[in-house]
């Protein structure tokens, strides 16, 4: 009930954010999303006794997510200046015993979602809400045909309950929600098909390197700030990879 819940109430706040937000405030967004998803990175590595850097470093890693707004040449003047500001701060930082899993840990977060994340900036929002529902289709498609078919373990050892059976489920899903929304946005059938099968298949690796994540942690999520979904990461592993995939198709 709480993962209903949740979804009923976040989908159309996303919705409404994507679709008539200013570009200012939809970057803001993005880039707050990619802050708690990199806080959430760096508590795994935390737990893993790797090091974190602290807080601080919230705002560098947003805010390469939304130097995507200006361009290729910002967000690699950002993310440099990310790199630099986080080594400078290593120096001066104890203990030095947990200094590289702390620059790994922080530079490694912000590859992981800010850069991934990001392309949402570059994508123009009527073909974002065909992502959206190629996305989020995929993924009930396969919660519940995994539930009701599943037999065959998909991989045992990452993610116990994902089948064979869930994650086509989730591909046909994606492959007609994209064809539908398509339609709407004048892209040919077989085309919009096409962008949804790599789109669904990048977005189900995404969900299972963010699964492998978590049972190297240790843990079922990566955070409960979201009632029956989990964490940001839990949430959002498949866009990460999902975004520069279909971004890649409209270029």
């Amino acid at each position: 009930m709480k993962r209903v819940l949740t979804a009923a109430i976040a989908v159309p706040v996303v919705l409404l954010i994507t679709i008539f937000s200013p570009n200012w405030f939809f970057a803001f967004a993005v880039g707050l999303v990619c802050a708690l998803a990199v806080d959430e990175f760096l508590t795994l590595a935390e737990m893993k006794a790797i090091g974190r850097p602290d807080r601080w470093f919230l705002a560098p890693a947003a805010l390469v997510a939304v130097a995507f707004i200006g361009g290729g040449d910002w967000v690699l003047t950002v993310f440099a200046s990310s790199t630099i500001a986080l080594l400078t701060v290593t120096i001066f930082s104890k203990p030095i015993e947990t200094a590289l899993g702390r620059v790994a840990a922080g530079l490694g977060s912000v590859a992981y979602c800010s850069l991934t994340l990001g392309f949402l900036l570059l994508i123009p929002r009527e073909l974002m809400v065909g992502l959206f529902a190629i996305i989020w289709v995929g993924d009930t498609a396969a919660y519940y045909g995994g539930t009701a078919f599943g037999r065959h373990l998909l991989a045992p050892k990452i993610s116990p309950k994902k089948t064979i059976e869930g994650a086509v489920a989730g591909l046909i899903g994606s492959v007609v929600a994209g064809v539908v929304a398509g339609f709407f946005l004048g892209e040919p059938g077989l085309r919009m098909a096409g962008i949804s099968a790599a789109t669904a298949i990048a977005g189900q690796l995404g969900d299972l390197a963010e699964s492998v994540l978590k049972r190297s942690a240790g843990v079922k999520d990566s955070s409960s700030i979201l009632p029956g979904h989990g964490g940001i990461l839990d949430r959002l592993d498949s866009l990460f990879f999902a975004a520069p995939v279909f971004y890649w198709f409209f270029n």
